[in-house]
């Protein structure tokens, strides 16, 4: 139990890091695809996954998540992080970060 406390506090700490490397946009994208990614995961693993799919995007799909901040996300919004969700360099980021 303590080493998955360890483990947890790690790649948090790890999220964090990177978020702070991120511009203002992806920041906001983020947040919003946050609790998205939460709902699949777990909250640590989310923290990843949202982290990884901000990475993914493109410049415009970043700006069009970021602009829906504040709102609940529309069904243009969860689409657009299904289709992200899937591209391969999701898939590896979050396997780096998970290792």
């Amino acid at each position: 139990m303590r080493l998955q406390a360890i483990c947890a506090a790690a790649l948090a700490l790890q999220v964090s890091v990177a978020a702070a490397e991120m511009s203002v946009d992806q920041q906001t994208a983020f947040a919003v695809l946050m609790p998205l990614a939460q709902d699949q995961l777990a909250a640590e693993p989310g923290l990843a996954l949202a982290e990884c799919m901000v990475m993914a995007a493109a410049v415009e799909e970043v700006a069009v998540i970021a602009a829906a901040m504040g709102a609940k996300p529309t069904q243009k919004i969860i689409d657009l992080a299904n289709e992200i969700i899937q591209r391969p360099l999701v898939l590896t980021c979050l396997s780096e970060k998970l290792s």
